[in-house]
């Protein structure tokens, strides 16, 4: 039963593979997955460093048995995401999501949700759409709120939270998010 079961999860991870050859590093292509890097500008004109670490989701995860196959009901994208925005302050998400085009992974929605126990308070993204150029550009809709203490706060008046703010990221780093937040006084 041991080898059967080890058998069977190698297998789904080739086929994974096989299927989705876009969503992971290792496959000698441009991928979705990794490290993304690059600001973020609000609707008012503020700027924010972001961090988007992506990578797909083991095929079992959220699930009580083991799948052979990615499906609709599978959980595909986790990871996490860092945002600077206000003096030496980084806050700390964790984000799951999927594709809306699974055949190249070229769109896609994620949602997150603060990794500490304690948020701090700023400007934070619930959720954001995606789109990726096939190589290493992605371009975001990133939709804020505005945390103060455990209200989070969003209105369509507000220019910072109203619309959704844009990033380009690219390929990159922890210690390039470091620079950039760095270097924007952040």
């Amino acid at each position: 039963m041991i080898v059967l079961a080890i058998a069977i999860h190698i297998a789904s991870d080739r086929i994974d593979r096989w299927r989705f050859p876009w969503a992971y590093p290792d496959m000698g292509q441009p991928s979705l997955g990794g490290t993304w890097v690059g600001p973020m500008t609000t609707g008012g004109g503020r700027r924010l460093g972001m961090l988007l670490e992506l990578e797909m989701a083991p095929l079992n995860r959220g699930r009580r048995r083991g799948a052979l196959i990615r499906t609709r009901r599978n959980r595909w994208f986790e990871g996490r995401v860092l945002v600077c925005g206000a003096a030496n302050r980084i806050q700390r998400f964790t984000l799951y999501g999927a594709p809306d085009d699974t055949k190249n992974g070229s769109r896609f929605h994620l949602s997150m949700s603060p990794a500490d126990s304690v948020p701090p308070d700023g400007l934070s993204p619930s959720h954001l759409k995606g789109r990726w150029n096939g190589g290493d550009s992605l371009d975001l809709s990133v939709s804020l709120y505005l945390r103060k203490g455990k209200s989070a706060i969003s209105s369509t008046a507000d220019p910072d939270t109203g619309p959704d703010a844009r990033a380009t990221l690219r390929h990159g780093t922890e210690a390039d998010f470091t620079s950039l937040c760095t270097k924007s006084g952040n």
